[in-house]
């Protein structure tokens, strides 16, 4: 009687919202902080080593624990992990494809490896992208560069400036403002101003502090998506 339980609660409930990823294509998961407004909130400001050097190491932590991930790339509170299963016939793909699995597992992953880096407690939620095409795979990390220098000069502009006076402000109002306070954001730290790729290397996977902005210097990226 319980084997044939089992079989009903898995045939009627268990795997009745089971989605499995398709095969031989590229799939994205982006992992996010949850209310980190609020988290972030007594950090130093514009921007914390601290909480960066945690995001980074939970990267490189989930970045191992991957089957087919690429490379992963991060900015604010948030980083996205390319995965690819189609370097040969046996190339695996991670949990089989099963995207509850892989969207649970890589929260909880990241979220536990960076609450023992930081010292707090912080959630983070996870999605999941098929995107089929190499090109848009390249437009959606320049989207991701995109929003993090928009995000970089935000903060910077918020450090110095109330809400008030920044409402509305068009992007270059906002330099115009931190010009007049003696402060050029394009000296600000690449790490803070274009994010962070964490990649793989002949001693295991490393944080690249130091990348270029991806539409520029497009042989960065070039080199990254397979």
């Amino acid at each position: 009687m319980k084997d044939e339980l089992g079989a009903r609660m898995k045939l009627f409930y268990e795997d009745a919202l089971r989605i499995v990823l398709p095969r031989r294509t590229y799939v994205v998961v982006r992992i996010d902080g949850r209310a980190f407004h609020s988290f972030t909130r007594e950090l130093e400001r514009p921007y914390s080593r601290r909480l960066a050097d945690a995001l980074d190491e939970a990267a490189r932590v989930l970045c191992q624990e991957m089957i087919g991930c690429r490379f992963a790339y991060g900015q604010s509170d948030e980083y996205s992990f390319l995965l690819t299963d189609f370097e040969s016939e046996d190339t695996k793909v991670w949990f089989d494809g099963n995207v509850q699995k892989i969207v649970s597992v890589a929260a909880s992953l990241f979220t536990g490896a960076f609450n023992h880096g930081f010292g707090r407690v912080a959630s983070f939620d996870a999605r999941v992208m098929v995107i089929p095409q190499r090109a848009e795979v390249e437009k959606y990390f320049v989207w991701r560069q995109l929003d993090a220098s928009a995000n970089s000069l935000n903060m910077l502009a918020s450090a110095h400036y109330g809400h008030a006076e920044l409402l509305h402000k068009s992007t270059a109002e906002k330099h115009e403002m931190l010009h007049a306070k003696g402060l050029n954001w394009a000296k600000e730290p690449v790490a803070f101003k274009r994010g962070r790729v964490v990649r793989r290397a002949e001693s295991g996977w490393q944080v690249d502090r130091e990348i270029p902005i991806f539409t520029r210097e497009t042989a960065y990226l070039d080199g990254l998506i397979p």
